[in-house]
């Protein structure tokens, strides 16, 4: 089995996790066995069956691929290592030292609470101006950053800036100091899910079911994934490889890459097997009892 992860910025696929079935190969090499629970004289030992199974770090990388963008990273926040960055804002050099005494300690405050809501976050009470700290933790793809200064705390108010929003003025959200948890903890998980949305939504508008092979090239150059009736054969394989790189050789390829196609996976849900032809999807291929639908797709 396999789970393929998705590029669109070069509409290639990726493997990010896999099981292999290793039947007694290594048991045998290790002698790795049981006592055989068919045998009555409980002498007779059977070799174990073993599966190997693994999620590899290349998954960052189509994290950082997926939702990153111009200005750096964009983690999801289930899995960034600061949630949450706050920022004291509003503060100038004619501030009073009463003022800056009163932001300090509200950030101080807002921190404490997160941390014990279990919420990773990190205050950056450093010299450096706003602006920069801002610049500098966006880069970093903190999901939150939430801005204090002393004109909102006298409203009992926060801002909370998402990283994930294109627009950042739009992305931004006013939040209540009597709320501060529910509120932050609200929008991080409208953060993950308006990420995940929009992962899941590029992922589909790039999907096509191709039945003859006129339409396989085009739609693969489009930097498409396609679902193909597919005899499974390794040397039919190759050959669809190899014309499918030949036809790109003169064509404008989406993300430019101009490598054959290979098969991904042979998807489990019935949705992607829709109205499945039984001919093999290759010109020359002569087998006619395929039942489901192959993903084809250019491949890192």
């Amino acid at each position: 089995t396999t789970v393929e992860a998705f590029t669109p910025a070069t509409g290639r696929a990726i493997q990010g996790a896999t099981s292999h079935h290793l039947g007694q190969n290594f048991s045998k090499m290790f002698d790795i066995s049981f006592q055989d629970p068919a045998d009555t004289s409980g002498k007779a030992r059977e070799y174990a069956y073993q599966n190997s199974w693994g999620i590899t770090q290349r998954t960052i990388g189509v994290m950082v691929m997926v939702h990153g963008d111009d200005r750096g990273l964009v983690l999801p926040p289930r899995v960034a290592c600061f949630q949450v960055v706050i920022v004291p804002v509003g503060l100038k050099a004619n501030s009073t030292d009463e003022e800056r005494k009163t932001v300090a300690q509200t950030a101080e405050r807002y921190c404490a609470c997160l941390k014990e809501a279990g919420v990773r976050v990190k205050l950056d009470d450093g010299d450096q101006t706003p602006g920069w700290k801002f610049n500098y933790w966006e880069m970093k793809g903190v999901p939150l950053r939430v801005e204090l200064g002393p004109l909102d705390i006298k409203k009992g108010e926060f801002v909370m800036a998402k990283r994930n929003a294109p627009d950042p003025k739009a992305g931004k959200v006013t939040g209540r100091d009597a709320t501060l948890v529910e509120d932050v903890q609200g929008v991080l998980e409208g953060i993950q899910k308006e990420l995940y949305s929009k992962a899941l939504a590029q992922r589909d508008e790039h999907l096509a079911s191709v039945d003859e092979w006129k339409d396989f090239s085009p739609m693969l150059n489009k930097g498409m994934l396609v679902l193909v009736p597919f005899c499974g054969e390794k040397e039919c394989e190759e050959k669809v490889k190899d014309k499918s790189k030949e036809e790109a050789a003169d064509v404008e390829v989406a993300g430019g890459l101009k490598m054959g196609a290979k098969s991904l996976c042979v998807p489990h849900e019935d949705k992607y097997n829709f109205q499945c032809p039984c001919k093999c999807i290759f010109p020359d291929c002569t087998y006619s009892a395929v039942t489901r639908r192959t993903m084809f797709g250019r491949s890192y």
